[in-house]
């Protein structure tokens, strides 16, 4: 029972109740910091080699007093004595030191006046636990130093943000690079004057050599200040950061640049740091204080917190040892280490730290550098730098415990280094601080635990999740990005303040017609909803989340009327059985006669299947047109020609005994056979793979080279970058959909398996390393657009759209996916889910339903396992899904069968076998057998005047009420209706003639048997528009264009009145929509294909595929001949047969709808004279006619 809820402001009695498991969690308690939460960015380490999860040890106890201390590894190289000595240990303030330490001023003491507001708005406290867990800092951290962020990049981050529940954005401007660029940068440093325009010169030069990013250099003061007060506006605070004295490549640069020599750290004069000062050199020092006083006066009163880095001294000098080279000369003081370096560190962070409190904000800085392996023996560090607890090092990189440093009276920001993201490292395997990493250490390490704590519980004021961009010409992906917020907000939902989208939408998704439901379940849905909807600001996401789960329990315990019930059943069983049942024959391979073909369409017609999938170019191309003349590349190759070419193209792929291809006529006469029998054709001529007889054919038409080559030449493959090959196969294939039209409503050009002959089983892998897939792309998509123009709804397999997930390239989202496997290992084809997240609807091709002619036992795709997996595998299942727990757009589904080896017998029991059991395990999808109904029909009378009007009315009864849309679940309901029928008919009464004394008179009968007029009408097409972001923007483009349809009406016209009644219509031509892209493309890029010499990195330890085909899930010993090529086959509509004819509803062709257009022809010449006789005679039909 639903548990009553109070609305949104009672939201803690609510707790007390539905949320009782928040209020254990609560009591578990906490310490929390009573200073208002800051946040800071964490650097991303790049190091020579990169640390593994188990060299980060977390130490039980840090001594401080007497730290242990190493001599750095990185050994030292011999120094020439004769060199100059060091500068003495007391360091000398220069005039802007003296005036940094005179004018700073506490953050602890200074008037709070101009601290920006960057969290929610308060509301009272309720929960003071509750309330001091909101009010912690949830930072999102981007590094828009190393790699340029635009600002409408940079308000989108802010807005998921604001409605994630963050309350602030970590925005490093200057790391590595330094892409933000004030109006005024003139300085005054000492006796040197720098003008503006020479700084923003020197440090524009400082920052492209750093990385030159295409898409920007660097923010204006303008666009800073329009960033600054958007994010306020979604009370976002921002947190600037220029970081020093490591991570300063272009600040250095521009140093040189303005005549500054030698700023970089040299370490014993032999390898120079491209990214850190010299903290012997004080006018390096003193530019670089400079040049952060100017940014932080900017910053003044806008942001709260300022970040000044001090993170990761030199490690690219030093082999990541910085820290350990500044500590060691008071160790070693003879051995030519910087003198007091590190002292001069801790006067440098000091001195960065006053400046930032003498523009009232709060210094922040990484952790590693200070007090670095627990030693406080150096001097001390400003207590108001809140420390941006990142790392707890690992082997060789001892930094301060987090325990030890919070006791010393720093803040800690938790920006645990276990949560970060690198811009490009998108999924495991990628590189270190890839996508996945993050998300499993957010998974892990909740936001309350620091790194290092020494057991402790670590007093924090937020946590900071940061994106980095250590490879800044990596992509950036927003929605990667977002993934990793939202993954954050969910773990510590108790933290972050309820996103109000997800809150509408699970409101909006709630049911709102009532009436459908009894009163008894609808008490807790109500209550649930009404708590849902007192959802506030103050609160969490925790709760917010409970909530909705409550409510999605009281929707789910709703009861149906009793009446709503069975309309639902009804409707659900009328759209099972409107789903495609394809049967899928391999007719390329393997040739199969006309009436070897007939026999199967009998079969599939008597079971209750719509459609056959006919793959007549596949390996082998068995149907040859009258007129196979084909124009392509400036010449036309001649009928005769082409023809001889493909026949010994397919002899020599397979020269078959029994026959080599079907003749235009045969195929003429096999549709015709189809539509008679209710069953769709949908053709299939497999490309740019198993084209095997078409590659021959080209070599014989004198077109050169058309195989693809990689490892070896294949056999089966045609190269994408022989244009006079891609060019002949397009036309052969627009040949073939030009016959096609007006008599098939798919056509499948298959795309599946590129070149696995030749680069085992790993064809896509090797066009994305050869930059090719795009062509790849190209290809398709030109092939999609030629069937559509023609009237064809296109269909292709699965295998090669999205590869991997990645949508580095764009497919054409008309394309019905014939979807049969998701791949194996070293074969990463996209998931269902991907595809149906960008639009594509799906004729489930599941492989598990594949057999191969001839296979038993432990062969691929063998009988038995065909037969098994016909009969468990649900019918919408798609592959490596579990239906109903994952359902998707599915048209249908289609049974395969294959001929992988060609030689093969075809035996017709086997197929008929593998198509029973299909069609009786998914009794819910196929159509009852009606032959016993429509035997019983055929004895109605044609004339049924001379019966009497009970009896005609008792009769015409029966026919109005039968259901021609029972499944072979209900068999039953069929016999009943036969039943019916034949007592209706055995109960008819002659007319006997009134007042005659002769028994066996009859009466005149008068000649009113009607007549049936045949009344042809139009259809409009509608106009379909969408956007084409290859075409330039503002340009329409008619891909497709429009052509009306034409309607039958057939009329039964009274002998007796000449009055009219419509009994019937047939859709004779469907009405083809009008396309029109909308171009939306601002500009063109041209990426330039590289040749072939080099070979792509091979996938670790592949194993050796057999190259047969689709049905390859796995490896296959040498011994076993390919697989077959499976090629899935799409799905039509449901046919009815002409027995059946009723008046068709025009289909809905549009992409979007998930139907299959319809495949079959209907005609309803049959029940149209029936329904003129019973009209005849006083009855009606009504709307009850068989499909």
């Amino acid at each position: 029972m639903m548990k009553s809820h109070q609305p949104r402001y009672a939201i803690r009695k609510y707790a007390v109740g539905v949320a009782s498991v928040l209020v254990g969690f609560f009591a578990s308690g906490q310490v929390v910091a009573a200073d208002t939460p800051s946040v800071t960015e964490s650097p991303a380490t790049t190091l020579p080699t990169q640390p593994s999860e188990g060299d980060f040890p977390q130490s039980a106890t840090e001594e401080t007093a007497q730290p242990v201390v190493e001599k750095p590894i990185v050994p030292a190289p011999i120094v020439d004595q004769s060199q100059p000595t060091l500068p003495d240990r007391e360091l000398r303030a220069s005039d802007l030191d003296r005036l940094i330490r005179e004018e700073a001023i506490s953050v602890t003491e200074a008037d709070g006046t101009a601290q920006p507001v960057t969290a929610a708005t308060e509301t009272p406290a309720k929960d003071p636990e509750q309330e001091e867990k909101l009010a912690k800092k949830k930072v999102i951290s981007i590094d828009a130093g190393r790699k340029y962020f635009s600002p409408d990049q940079i308000k989108e981050i802010i807005d998921e943000a604001s409605k994630t529940g963050y309350t602030d954005l970590h925005l490093l401007v200057g790391n590595d690079g330094l892409r933000f660029v004030l109006d005024d940068m003139s300085l005054q440093v000492g006796d040197a004057s720098y003008s503006s325009q020479a700084v923003k010169e020197a440090v524009e030069k400082g920052t492209k050599a750093y990385y030159d990013d295409p898409n920007g250099t660097a923010l204006t003061q303008a666009q800073m200040d329009e960033i600054l007060a958007y994010a306020k506006s979604k009370n976002i605070g921002v947190i600037p950061t220029i970081n020093s004295p490591g991570h300063m490549d272009a600040i250095l640069t521009a140093m040189e640049q303005l005549g500054i020599e030698n700023p970089h750290f040299n370490y014993f004069g032999t390898k120079k740091s491209e990214r850190t000062v010299d903290l012997d050199n004080q006018k390096a020092l003193d530019f670089t204080k400079a040049l952060v006083d100017k940014y932080a006066a900017y910053f003044s009163g806008k942001t709260e917190i300022f970040n000044i880095g001090l993170d990761e001294y030199a490690n690219d000098a030093t082999d990541a040892h910085g820290w350990q080279v500044l500590q060691a000369s008071k160790h070693w003081p003879d051995e030519g280490y910087p003198d007091k370096g590190y002292e001069k560190f801790i006067q440098y962070a000091n001195d960065l730290a006053a400046i930032v409190k003498k523009h009232k904000m709060k210094p922040m800085a990484f952790n590693d550098g200070i007090y670095y392996n627990g030693d406080t023996s150096y001097g001390t560090f400003d207590k108001d730098i809140i420390v941006s607890y990142w790392t707890g090092g690992w082997n060789g990189y001892d930094v301060a415990s987090s325990k030890f440093l919070s006791e010393l009276g720093h803040q800690i920001l938790n920006t645990n280094d276990a949560w970060y993201y690198v811009l490009g490292r998108d999924k495991a395997g990628s590189g270190w601080y890839n996508l996945d990493q993050g998300l499993e250490g957010i998974s892990k390490s909740a936001i309350d635990v620091v790194q290092k704590n020494d057991g402790a519980k670590v007093p924090f004021i937020g946590g900071m999740v940061a994106a980095w961009a250590d490879t800044p010409s990596a992509t950036y992906k927003k929605e990667l990005l977002f993934k990793l917020m939202h993954a954050f907000a969910d773990k510590n939902a108790d933290y972050f303040v309820a996103d109000p989208e997800v809150v509408e939408k699970a409101l909006a998704e709630a049911p709102t017609d009532l009436d459908h439901y009894t009163p008894e379940s609808l008490v807790a849905f109500t209550a649930a909803k009404k708590a849902l909807e007192g959802v506030g600001a103050e609160t969490t996401r925790a709760e917010a989340k409970e909530l909705i789960a409550s409510l999605k329990a009281a929707q789910e315990s709703l009861v149906y009327t009793e009446s709503y019930a069975k309309e639902l059943a009804d409707k659900e069983a009328a759209e099972k059985l409107a789903k495609s049942k394809v049967i899928s024959i391999d007719a390329g391979r393997k040739y199969f006669s006309l009436d070897q073909l007939k026999r199967i369409v009998d079969k599939a017609s008597e079971l209750g299947y719509s459609d056959l999938h006919l793959l007549v170019g596949n390996d082998g191309m068995r149907f040859v047109l009258d007129d196979m003349t084909v124009e392509a590349n400036g010449k036309t190759y001649a009928s005769d020609d082409v023809k001889q070419a493909l026949l010994e193209g397919t002899k020599a792929y397979y020269d078959d005994p029994n026959g080599q291809a079907l003749t235009q006529a045969e195929m003429d006469e096999l549709l015709a056979y189809a539509t008679s029998k209710g069953i769709g054709l949908i053709p299939a001529v497999n490309s740019p793979g198993h084209m095997d007889a078409i590659l021959v054919a080209m070599e014989k038409l004198g077109i050169e080279h058309p195989q693809a080559t990689f490892d070896t030449v294949s056999k089966t493959t045609m190269d994408l970058t022989n244009e006079e090959a891609v060019n002949f196969t397009k036309a052969l294939i627009g040949k073939y959909m030009d016959y096609f039209k007006g008599k098939s409503k798919i056509f499948n050009y298959g795309t599946d398996e590129y070149a696995n002959d030749a680069t085992n089983a790993q064809g896509w892998y090797y066009l994305k390393w050869y930059e090719l897939y795009g062509k790849f792309a190209d290809y398709s998509n030109s092939l999609a657009a030629m069937a559509r123009e023609k009237g064809l709804q296109p269909m292709a397999f699965n295998d090669g759209f999205y590869y991997g997930d990645e949508d580095d390239v764009s497919f054409d989202k008309d394309v019905l996916i014939s979807y049969w496997s998701k791949g194996w290992w070293g074969y990463n084809l996209a998931s269902p889910q991907y595809l149906a997240d960008k639009g594509y609807k799906f004729l489930n091709t599941n492989g598990d339903w594949y057999y191969v002619l001839g296979h038993r036992g432990d062969q691929s795709y063998p009988l038995d396992k065909a037969i098994q997996h016909s009969e468990t595998v649900p019918f919408e299942q798609l592959a490596s899904t579990k239906y109903p727990d994952v359902k998707l757009p599915v048209s249908g589904s289609m049974l395969g069968i294959w001929g992988d080896e060609p030689a093969n017998e075809y035996k017709e029991e086997e197929v008929f076998q593998v198509m029973e059991a299909f069609a009786n395990h998914n009794k819910d999808y196929f159509k009852a057998d009606y032959t016993a109904l429509r035997a019983a029909l055929a004895n109605v009378p044609t004339d049924l005047s001379i019966y009497t009007e009970e009896s005609r009315s008792a009769l015409a009864t029966v026919l109005d009420q039968l259901n021609w849309k029972i499944s072979r679940a209900h068999q039953e309901k069929v016999a009943e209706q036969v039943e019916q029928v034949t007592q209706a008919l055995s109960q008819l009464k002659p007319i006997t003639q009134v007042g005659s004394q002769a028994e066996d008179d009859v009466r005149a009968l008068v000649a009113d048997k009607p007549s049936l007029e045949v009344v042809e009408k139009e259809l409009d097409f509608e106009v379909v528009e969408r956007t084409n972001p290859e075409l330039a923007k503002g340009e329409r483009k008619v891909v497709q264009a429009g052509v009306k349809g034409q309607q039958r009406e057939f009329v039964a016209v009274s002998a007796l009145d000449e009055s009219h009644q419509v009994v019937g219509t047939e859709v004779s031509k469907e009405a083809v929509a009008e396309i029109v892209e909308v171009g939306t493309k601002e500009a063109e890029v041209i990426t330039p294909t590289p040749g072939l010499q080099d070979g792509p990195s091979p996938q670790p330890d592949l194993p050796q595929v057999d190259q047969g085909g689709h049905h390859q899930v796995r490896p296959v010993t040498p011994e076993v001949k390919p697989l077959v090529n499976a090629q899935p086959a799409p799905v039509a509509s449901e046919q009815k047969t002409v027995e059946e004819a009723q008046p068709a509803p025009v289909q809905d062709q549009t992409p979007s709808s998930h139907q299959l257009p319809q495949t079959g022809q209907e005609s309803v010449l049959g029940l149209a004279l029936l329904g003129a006789i019973l009209g005849a005679t006083g009855m009606s039909l009504k709307g009850r006619k068989e499909d």
